[in-house]
């Protein structure tokens, strides 16, 4: 596999930075996927796989770029240190480790958030739903995020009417896909590369501080 340069990480910047929409989209600046920008940017054939980036890493990374961002240029702002992150990650990063790194720390660091989020909106079990949140940031195991989904399923449970439910439903869902919460997950990911000695990091050590 090609060793990848800085002047790499500045070209699929430079492609990134023109958007990013949800789904493959089309070879053109500003109207691709995260994937399928750097296919472009390198040279590739349009696809959303450049066939350097861990399977793992890359499923996770289609998966992020397709949620409900607000914009296409909150997408690419969201994604852009990723997008350099994960280039040469692929024979490098072990798949299941970056997942259970990735699962682990989605429990401790973005659960508490949508459990506080619905504690704001039922009262009445905020005492329950901050102690499940203390719980998954102490613990960041699948028992803990049971915990947290039995709690957020019974203060869901508290809205007696249709109406009101539609109301919390939906106003969790955009609490949930706020942008800043997304580019926390990318984040969160970004520092599971570095930790684990991803190639990718060094480049966009390089470029986010030239």
């Amino acid at each position: 596999m090609r060793a990848y340069t800085v002047e790499d990480a500045e070209k699929v910047l430079g492609v990134v930075d023109a958007g990013l929409v949800s789904g493959l989209g089309v070879a053109e600046p500003g109207k691709m996927c995260v994937e399928a920008a750097i296919c472009y940017a390198l040279g590739l054939p349009h696809g959303d796989d450049p066939g350097c980036v861990e399977p793992a890493v890359r499923a996770f990374k289609i998966a992020l770029n397709d949620k409900r961002w607000s914009s296409k240029t909150a997408r690419a702002k969201g994604l852009r240190g990723l997008a350099v992150a994960q280039l040469g990650s692929k024979g490098v990063i072990d798949g299941r480790e970056f997942v259970r790194r990735l699962a682990e720390q989605t429990i401790r660091q973005i659960v508490p958030i949508a459990l506080r989020a619905a504690a704001q909106r039922s009262p009445r079990f905020a005492e329950r739903l901050e102690a499940s949140a203390i719980r998954c940031e102490q613990e960041g195991t699948r028992d803990a995020a049971l915990n947290a989904k039995a709690a957020a399923a019974a203060a869901a449970a508290a809205y007696a009417d249709a109406a009101a439910a539609a109301y919390a439903a939906a106003a969790y869902a955009a609490a949930a896909a706020a942008d800043w919460v997304l580019t926390k997950i990318a984040d969160i990911a970004l520092q599971i590369l570095r930790d684990m000695g991803a190639p990718g990091v060094a480049l966009w050590d390089a470029v986010h501080t030239s």
